[in-house]
């Protein structure tokens, strides 16, 4: 009979965790997040900067009033549980802090019941014994470096099994089992379970959850603070790329007006330096505000932004910024306009996860611009920085970056380090993006650029955040109104991971069949930190000869790296390899040329697509 039970209670857990859905939990935490920010903006009045760069677990948890420290212990989760249980909370050990909480509500170390998480991560167990009813626990942590607890139960009296029922949304009850996953949205897995836990309900929730009482490490220093000088230039396209570019920099709050003077190349070079700068279009920028209470020595910066219209396609331009109405001026950068019909023979730059190793993916990328200097854009398949959430991440990343992206637009996707867990806030004001995407999402997450005769279309694939299925109409109206000869998509999570137990069947299920619908041509991906290139793909199957297929690819430009099982349809893989993709692509031939270079020039991959010219373009 208990078996019997056992069976039907997991099918139960199962149909209960298919119905949990990205919506249903996005705001669950409101209140204590609310809690937290109102604990940082009195850490902001009380303490010194030196005071809030240095603080520990133990010196956070000792600046909290005793209202603070009753909430942050039981404010995270909550269930029931339906006769007398031994609580057991596990939470990986490896970064030496112990939530606060355990101790106050009376959990002691249980150092038989210790286990390991994918591979090499231990878990230290604490227990407790609660009545049947209601259970509230605490914080994961005071600094945001451990995923969220687990919480088993285990009966006192007798064999059959505890009923957890969740009082927070979005989690789900499994049976610990090793091999499964611990967490909802990660891929991490159980190595090894003690007997008395294997089969027992164990309450999962979100990876992405672990920064929700962030006080550790959240105050910063940037490397990089703003001045009034400009600084972090960079081009984007909000519009055709053929008569639009817009240009956004940086300075400090002492600058409340930035001016741009824009020029093409040609006339300003036949009129001389002076002559070509008198008669050069000026402009004001727009200024907005980036506040960040996380960084204590650049809290307020400006950022100026130029939305240029009406250029001329096909043509060279010259500009430069000023943070004192004209006195003086940037050195002048250049940037080409698209032609207006696929007319013009051009290149382009893919870039896997920068993400970690800024520095060294800066110095990749100037070697890409050096290599090939008349790139027109560089495309990045997410991740761009490590945490999302923080604006000293961020200044890193354009501080290398703006020497290529100050010449070639950038066109970014979102990946699951820019948002953390949480809303790309600054990664949404840090882009000037195209405002042509899914009416479902935020503006910018998704969009859309036509260059010539290439269709680029960017998604968002944090799927744990935001369902696929809400960009499969939009996704499916772009592709099928583009006449484009050479349509491409880019987004973060692969359809087909360089490893096994990496896949994101969510959004190859949402997604495949609209780009065989459409006959896309390459994906581009990030997320698995290798190099991998499929054969074209059609219905998930490699595609029969004759057959349009989409090929798949995924690439790294950082330092991080993982290791790589391919699988059978892969042409090609690589691991502990950065590099960088470009792309040329030949209208006038119908070639479009494909080469991975690695960061010390050689040659990695590469392959060759043709397309005929057919009568939409024709008649252009």
């Amino acid at each position: 009979m208990r078996i019997v039970f056992n069976l039907i209670f997991a099918a139960f857990l199962a149909c209960a965790a298919a119905l949990v859905t990205a919506d249903e939990y996005k705001d669950v935490h409101a209140a204590l997040e609310s809690r937290v920010s109102g604990i940082l903006d009195r850490m902001s009045v009380e303490l010194t900067p030196a005071e809030r760069i240095a603080l520990t677990p133990d010196t956070a948890a000792r600046f909290f009033t005793e209202s603070e420290r009753e909430f942050l212990g039981t404010a995270f989760s909550h269930f029931e549980v339906d006769r007398k249980a031994e609580i057991h909370v596990a939470f990986d050990a490896s970064y030496g802090e112990t939530p606060f909480w355990l101790a106050d509500q009376g959990f002691t170390r249980s150092k038989d019941l210790d286990f390991i998480v994918d591979e090499e991560d231990p878990y230290h167990v604490w227990s407790k014994q609660v009545s049947a009813g209601d259970v509230r626990l605490g914080v994961p942590s005071l600094s945001g470096e451990l995923k969220p607890y687990l919480v088993f139960a285990s009966p006192v009296e007798g064999r059959q099994l505890v009923t957890i029922t969740p009082r927070t949304p979005g989690v789900d009850v499994q049976l610990a089992k090793i091999g499964d996953r611990p967490f909802i949205d990660d891929n991490d897995y159980f190595n090894t379970l003690p007997k008395a836990l294997v089969g027992q309900p164990v309450l999962r929730s979100y990876e992405s959850w672990e920064l929700v009482s962030r006080f550790v490490g959240y105050f910063r220093e940037t490397r990089y603070p703003s001045s009034p000088r400009p600084d972090h230039l960079q081009l984007t396209w909000q519009g055709d790329p053929a008569t639009s570019a817009t240009v956004q920099w940086r300075t400090d709050n002492s600058v409340d007006q930035g001016l741009l003077w824009v020029a093409p190349k040609a006339e300003f070079l036949t009129q001389g330096k002076m002559g070509g700068r008198k008669g050069a279009e000026r402009k004001s920028a727009r200024v907005t505000e980036l506040r960040s209470r996380q960084v204590v020595n650049d809290p307020l910066v400006h950022l100026h932004r130029v939305a240029l219209e009406n250029l001329r396609p096909a043509t060279d331009y010259l500009y430069a910024v000023s943070a004192d109405n004209g006195k003086s001026w940037t050195d002048p950068r250049g940037f080409r306009t698209a032609a207006a019909t696929p007319s013009e023979p051009f290149s382009f730059v893919y870039l896997g996860d920068p993400q970690n190793g800024l520095d060294r993916w800066g110095q990749l990328i100037r070697q890409a611009d050096f290599d090939f200097p008349h790139a027109r854009f560089y495309m990045i398949a997410g991740d761009l920085i490590d945490h999302g959430q923080e604006q000293d991440n961020w200044d890193q990343f354009f501080h290398e970056g703006s020497s290529v992206f100050g010449r070639s637009m950038v066109v970014p996707a979102l990946g699951n380090h820019d948002s953390h867990g949480g809303h790309p806030t600054l990664y949404l004001k840090q882009f000037a993006l195209p405002d042509n995407g899914s009416e479902m999402l935020d503006p910018g997450r998704t969009y859309h650029v036509s260059y010539q005769d290439l269709l680029v279309v960017v998604m968002d694939s944090n799927y744990h955040l935001v369902e696929p299925e809400l960009q499969i109409n939009w996704l499916d109206r772009v592709l099928g109104e583009s006449d484009a000869r050479w349509k491409v998509v880019i987004y973060h999570h692969p359809f087909y991971a360089s490893r096994e137990g990496r896949d994101n069947k969510s959004i190859r299920d949402a997604w495949g069949p609209v780009f065989d619908k459409h006959n896309v041509d390459i994906a581009f991906q990030g997320h698995d930190h290798a190099y991998m290139r499929t054969v074209p793909m059609r219905g998930h199957e490699p595609a029969v000869e004759g057959e349009q297929g989409t090929i798949y690819l995924v690439a790294v430009s950082g330092t991080k790296m993982y290791e790589q099982d391919l699988p059978e349809f892969a042409a090609f893989g690589a691991v502990n390899t950065s590099t960088y993709q470009v792309i040329d692509v030949d209208p006038l031939s119908g070639l479009l040329q494909y080469r991975a270079i690695d960061d010390r020039g050689n040659l990695v991959d590469a392959f060759s697509l043709r397309k005929p010219v057919h009568n939409a373009q024709a008649g252009r």
